[in-house]
């Protein structure tokens, strides 16, 4: 798998975010843009780094940021499941966050 993998989904999972953010109310709304800055300083550190793409700290942080893109995509069309994908991303700031350490 290509290392620039993680760095791809990290950068479109915090549009997705952004984009549900703009679309939310109050607490959800605060919390999705949290989550962006998050992803958004992630993704940075991500593309100053030469990571191994064979690790399993990588496979499970391409994973978590996938589930949390999907997550964020269905969302989009039922905003009532935004809860879902806010504790998604969460998970997935974890894993990258893991991935970084």
């Amino acid at each position: 798998m290509d290392s620039h993998r993680v760095t791809e989904l990290a950068s479109g999972l915090a549009s997705r975010i952004n984009n549900l953010a703009v679309a939310s109310l109050g607490a959800d709304s605060r919390a999705l843009l949290a989550q962006q800055d998050e992803l958004a300083n992630q993704t940075l550190a991500l593309i100053a780094r030469d990571l191994n793409a064979d690790t399993e700290d990588f496979q499970h942080a391409v994973a978590a940021l996938q589930a949390a893109t999907d997550a964020a995509e269905h969302a989009g069309r039922q905003l009532q499941r935004v809860g879902d994908a806010i504790k998604l991303t969460a998970k997935a700031i974890s894993a990258v966050a893991k991935l970084l350490a």
